[in-house]
């Protein structure tokens, strides 16, 4: 039996409109996939980004001891006053990132301590003992403490050696001429305070006296200088109050209880399982740290460009438009035919507009993260199939932040569009410069012959930003932070070389801004 006719009318509409919401489902997610998968990226470079700040931290901290023992190397006798000024110049005399102080202790026999006391009475302590009292045939006693602040001179006077902690990391400093660091400890100037701390000991040896084996550093041994410094201070110098998109627990060794917690960065913040997690570990002598590493809401809403709502808002819309389209057709051929063109074109032109503004910038029109993505891979794939190199700049503008403080967005938007603008000119057609968001920009240059050609691109870029811009009577001058990434010397797969060129431009900023730095430069 024949269907009635409005219903026959109504099959072809039903399935087109089926056949698109398809469609639009696999369009979806497809963007859905992508937006994983870029998240995961993104996740996977602050986890990288937090373990390597934190252990470039500690290296420092290393160096500075390393620099104090070369001046106990370089003087038979070095004053309070030496060891106060060395500081003072070591870290400009200011307070250097979450360092609380730098002390000198002796090591002295028992039969050593009376004349000790007496001295450091004699030039100006009189107050001066050694705590805690009692006869010992070794002693620590903290002489030398910088900056000497009332709170770091309760210091002075401690046997450092009686504290079992202690007392293991500066034997595994002495016995192995090396950089020790304690498990969690309580500082001297914090008692009674219970805050997370640790010291980091080196020791320091009779002057020109050999130490290439066990028995001449234990024989040699003078004493040891030494860092303390608490965590939350350290993780609050190189990241201020909060860990941006990320939560953060640090633990004192490989349990993750809550007795080895030593920093969390959201505390009593422990809401459902998050999208990302990860867990890293930094090892020290006779320590090791357990980094725990999750995502939180705002790492993904910030990151989260609303393209696949797009998508499925556009393409629910389209699918109902191309069902109302067929019924028309079915219904009225002739009157439809002029009106289907037209249709056809519109949604044509929208389609395209979805896309451009999936893939793009909306202030700037330039490519975003996810087009950026499938160029990477394109660049990558054709230098490794004819055997050229590749470049990846990360371009941060410094100082962009004061003028949308003093100025307001909109005349920020405008210097935005002036300086995308110098740096297209910088750059070849084939060349790509895409935005990642706020003043962070991206070139992507998929074939050069040598580092010296992105050099070259990067100096044009820099010279460019640097001359001064005149937007609405206002002279705004801003500059450039530029880390570079060479494929394949630095990296060979597209997330290797974006880590590669991120953490370059970090360096970059880090050693005063309006500078380029490549990845391989240690």
């Amino acid at each position: 039996m024949t269907p009635p006719t409005h219903l026959r009318n109504l099959l072809l509409p039903l399935c087109t409109g089926a056949a698109s919401l398809a469609l639009t489902g696999v369009l979806w997610h497809h963007e859905q996939q992508g937006l994983d998968a870029t998240l995961r990226a993104d996740f996977d470079v602050s986890v990288r980004q937090t373990a390597g700040r934190i252990e470039q931290r500690v290296a420092a901290y290393e160096q500075m001891l390393r620099a104090a023992r070369g001046l106990f190397d370089a003087s038979e006798d070095v004053s309070q006053e030496d060891f106060r000024k060395f500081v003072d110049a070591l870290t400009g005399g200011t307070e250097l990132a979450g360092l609380q102080a730098m002390l000198f202790t002796p090591r002295l026999s028992g039969a050593q301590v009376a004349r000790h006391v007496a001295t450091r009475r004699a030039l100006g302590d009189p107050g001066y003992r050694i705590r805690p009292p009692g006869e010992r045939d070794v002693v620590g006693p903290v002489t030398y403490v910088a900056p000497a602040s009332p709170d770091n001179r309760k210091a002075l006077g401690h046997d450092i050696l009686t504290d079992p902690a202690r007392r293991d990391a500066m034997f595994q400093a002495r016995d192995s001429g090396g950089i020790a660091i304690t498990p969690r400890i309580n500082l001297l100037m914090d008692r009674p305070a219970n805050r997370p701390a640790f010291a980091m000991y080196l020791a320091t040896y009779a002057r020109g006296r050999p130490i290439d084996t066990l028995a001449a550093r234990q024989a040699h041994l003078n004493g040891w200088v030494h860092i303390a410094f608490r965590l939350h201070d350290l993780m609050a110098s190189l990241y201020g109050e909060d860990t941006p998109g990320i939560a953060l627990r640090i633990y004192d060794g490989v349990r993750t209880d809550a007795a080895s917690l030593i920093f969390d960065s959201h505390p009593g913040d422990d809401p459902a399982p998050p999208r990302f997690t990860a867990t890293e570990y930094i090892s020290f002598p006779q320590s090791n740290w357990t980094l725990q590493i999750r995502s939180i809401p705002a790492f993904e809403l910030r990151r989260d460009r609303g393209s696949a709502t797009i998508i499925a808002i556009a393409g629910t819309c389209v699918s109902l438009l191309l069902a109302l389209l067929m019924h028309q057709l079915v219904t009225g051929r002739a009157r439809a035919y002029a009106h289907a063109l037209t249709m056809t074109r519109e949604l044509r032109e929208s389609e395209e507009r979805m896309r451009h503004m999936a893939q793009h910038d909306a202030l700037t029109l330039l490519p975003n993260r996810a087009l950026l993505a499938d160029r990477l891979h394109a660049a990558l794939a054709l230098a490794r199939r004819d055997k050229t190199r590749s470049g990846l700049m990360f371009v941060d503008l410094d100082h962009f932040k004061p003028v949308n403080d003093i100025h307001g967005h909109a005349i920020g938007d405008r210097l935005l569009l002036a300086a995308t603008a110098r740096m297209r000119d910088c750059l070849r057609e084939s060349d790509t410069l895409a935005r990642m968001g706020g003043d962070e920009f991206v070139v992507l240059l998929p074939h050069i012959d040598s580092q010296a050609d992105a050099q070259l691109v990067a100096e044009r870029i820099r010279s460019a930003i640097a001359l001064p811009f005149t937007i609405d009577q206002h002279n705004l001058q801003i500059s450039t932070s530029i880390g570079i990434g060479i494929y394949p010397d630095d990296a060979s797969t597209p997330e290797g070389l974006t880590i590669c060129a991120d953490d370059a431009m970090y360096r970059a900023k880090d050693a005063g801004r309006n500078r380029l730095v490549f990845a391989s430069e240690t």
